[in-house]
């Protein structure tokens, strides 16, 4: 198994856990998202740790926590029928996907700089729609 693939599988079973966990919390949808926008602040003070001085693994480590945190919050919001809970549920699929597909990419510190920025402007799109 490649390294890609071992990365791939490790964080699928982030991604299947945090699942599994949103699917338990149900009514705790409240709690359970602001946990994980915690989370999504503290993995930002990590990036702008790895931008000061880049380090490829840490790199791919910060994007893979936010494409993992991303997929919980989505899962929180994937069988929602309101409007703004189908928006909130496309906005953290995207999230996710660009994370995902950055963390594959991210080999030196100008690929991580454009993934960060990539990241950062999602998630100001919410907050500037939600907040």
């Amino acid at each position: 198994m490649t390294e890609a693939q071992k990365s791939l599988s490790k964080l699928n079973r982030y991604i299947g856990a945090g699942l599994v966990l949103a699917m338990l919390a149900g009514p705790a949808v409240a709690a359970s998202l602001k946990s994980i926008m915690g989370d999504m602040g503290d993995n930002t003070t990590s990036a702008k740790a790895v931008l000061a001085n880049f380090d490829s693994k840490a790199a791919e480590q910060v994007l893979r926590r936010y494409a993992a945190d991303a997929a919980a919050a989505d899962a929180l919001f994937a069988n929602q029928s309101g409007a703004k809970e189908k928006d909130l549920h496309a906005r953290f699929s995207r999230m996710a996907m660009i994370a995902n597909a950055a963390s594959q990419q991210a080999q030196d510190k100008a690929s991580f700089r454009k993934a960060f920025v990539a990241m950062a402007a999602e998630c100001k799109s919410c907050h500037t729609a939600y907040k």
